[in-house]
């Protein structure tokens, strides 16, 4: 299998998209009364969303990437979810930086839903990226990636972040 193309994004293109995602949500007229980020990637995208909304943040540890590859495998949750403050039950706003396949935000909603009892009426996803060969769409997004339409290939994002702890690898 061909490695898959990257798209290496910027600090500064990576907080335009976050803008666009804030914004986005804001002219949905959906009030967030509780942030829920995925840990790794949502966790800044979900800090900017718990200051801008004014909303408590708490964090959800997921995993499905082992050692850093390009292929999804079994999703792992930490046992709890992590806030200073009493967790929110409506208008929860779930925050992850991109959908690949859309498993994460799939299961981790309904982990939310059993676990927390809240409604899945009272859930909204956001992410910074939507792959559209995902199963799931979130509610909120800030850029579309889409497939080559002639080769099928599907890019894998390079964020700021991961090239910035390469950098302190050296």
């Amino acid at each position: 299998m061909d490695e898959p193309k990257k798209i290496r994004v910027t600090w500064d293109e990576y907080f335009g998209l976050l803008k666009v995602l804030i914004g986005k949500i804001k002219n949905s007229g959906f009030k967030p009364q509780q942030i829920v980020c995925v840990a790794r990637g949502g966790l800044i995208p979900g800090e900017i969303a718990s200051r801008t909304f004014r909303a408590p943040l708490a964090v959800i540890s997921v995993a499905s990437y082992p050692d850093q590859t390009t292929q999804q495998e079994e999703i792992k949750f930490s046992r709890d979810l992590t806030s200073a403050k009493p967790l929110q039950r409506q208008a929860v706003l779930v925050v992850d930086d991109l959908t690949e396949t859309g498993k994460t935000l799939v299961e981790t909603v309904k982990w939310l839903c059993w676990w927390y009892t809240i409604e899945s009426d009272q859930v909204r996803t956001a992410t910074v990226w939507h792959k559209n060969w995902s199963a799931f769409v979130p509610d909120f997004y800030a850029e579309l990636i889409a497939e080559d339409p002639v080769t099928g290939a599907r890019p894998w994002i390079i964020q700021p972040q991961e090239q910035f702890c390469k950098s302190l690898e050296s």
